[in-house]
C-alpha cells in the first residue's frame, strides 16, 4: 500500500487551474521531496488531497484511505504543518503541546513534550503572540511529530528556522523515518531536498514536470566549472556538456559522459583554473528541463 496516490489532481480559481492533472505516488517509509518555487501550487495539492479544499477532478488516497470519503479517518493517522502558522494567541507553547497530546491521548506525553521543549529551544511559559514566525514554527512542527503519525507532511518546514534549528529538525525528521514514518517535504529549497529526500516530484506553473530518484541522480554527471576568458565552450558542447551558466569569465557546465574524454580540453591554455563537483539538484533541473542559464 502506498502513503500517498494522487491521479488527475486538479483545482481551478476562476476557472484557470491552479493545480492541472497532478499524477503522484508516494511510497510507504519514503521521504518525497515537493520541489516547486513559490506560486508552483504545492500548497494548493497539499490542501486538495487532504481535503481542506475540494478538487474539481480527480481523486486523492492517503494511506489506502479515499481522501474525501474517508478524510476523519486519514486526520487521526497523518500530521500536518501548513507554511501559514496561527495559533490561538493567549495560549502558552505548553498549552499547545498539552492540548495536542490530550487530543490524540498519548502516553508518556511530558516526557516527550520536556525533550522536544529543550531539542527546539522552546520557552513552554511564552504566550503564542509573542512568538517570532520560528518559533511558531518550532511549536507547529512539535505538535505534528508528537503524535508520531504515519504520515507527516510538511509544508515549507524551514521557513523560519536558523540554521541550527533546521538542522535538528532533520535529524529528527530522519530519526522517526528510520522507524517507519513517511514523510511528504514541500519545499523551495534544492539542498534540503537532496540532502534529506529519497525521491522529488518537481511542479511548475500546477503541473509536475518530473520526478527523480534523489539517490540515483547523485551519481549521474558532473558539474565543470571554468574559469578563463576565450574558452573554447563550443568543443565541450560537441562532447556533450551542456552549459548552465556564463558569467564574467566563469562557466559552469553539466557532463554526463565519460571524464576521461573530456580531460584532454581542460588543457586548453585559455582555461585559468576548472573545477569538477558533483551535480547540485538545481544543476541537472536546469540541464535537463530548462536548458541551461546563460547571462
Amino acid at each position: 500500500m502506498n502513503a500517498i496516490e494522487l491521479k488527475g489532481l486538479t483545482k481551478l480559481y476562476k476557472k484557470k487551474p491552479a493545480i492541472n492533472h497532478v499524477d503522484l505516488t508516494v511510497e510507504k517509509g519514503e521521504i518525497y521531496g515537493f520541489i516547486g518555487p513559490n506560486g508552483s501550487g504545492k500548497s494548493t495539492t497539499i490542501k486538495s488531497m487532504l481535503n481542506f479544499i475540494y478538487p474539481d477532478q480527480g481523486t486523492a488516497t492517503i494511506l489506502g484511505l479515499d481522501s474525501v470519503k474517508e478524510a476523519k479517518e486519514i486526520r487521526k493517522r497523518t500530521g500536518y504543518v501548513s507554511s501559514d502558522v496561527r495559533f490561538y494567541p493567549n495560549m502558552t507553547t505548553l498549552d499547545v503541546l498539552k492540548y495536542v497530546a490530550e487530543f490524540h491521548q498519548l502516553k508518556n506525553s511530558k516526557e516527550q513534550i520536556d525533550y522536544f521543549l529543550e531539542r527546539f529551544d522552546i520557552d513552554g511559559q511564552k504566550k503564542m503572540s509573542e512568538l517570532s514566525l520560528g518559533n511558531k514554527k518550532k511549536i507547529a512542527i512539535t505538535a505534528g511529530i508528537l503524535p508520531n503519525p504515519e504520515l507527516l507532511i510538511l509544508d515549507e518546514p524551514t521557513n523560519g528556522l536558523d540554521p541550527l534549528m533546521q538542522h535538528r529538525l532533520f535529524e529528527e525528521l530522519e530519526k522517526y523515518n528510520k522507524n517507519g514514518m513517511t514523510i511528504f517535504l514541500s519545499s523551495h529549497d534544492l539542498n534540503e531536498i537532496q540532502q534529506h529526500a529519497h525521491r522529488a516530484a518537481f511542479i511548475r506553473q500546477g503541473e509536475i514536470i518530473t520526478i527523480q530518484d534523489i539517490y540515483k541522480e547523485k551519481t549521474l554527471g558532473k558539474v565543470i566549472t571554468l574559469i578563463g576568458d576565450h574558452i573554447p565552450l563550443s568543443l565541450f558542447e560537441k562532447m556533450g556538456a551542456a552549459i548552465l551558466k556564463h558569467q564574467g569569465n566563469e562557466t559552469r557546465l553539466f557532463y554526463e559522459g565519460d571524464l576521461h574524454e573530456v580531460l584532454p580540453l581542460l588543457g586548453d591554455p585559455s582555461i585559468q583554473d576548472f573545477t569538477i563537483t558533483n551535480p547540485e539538484l538545481e544543476d541537472q533541473f536546469m540541464a535537463l528541463y530548462e536548458g541551461g542559464e546563460v547571462k
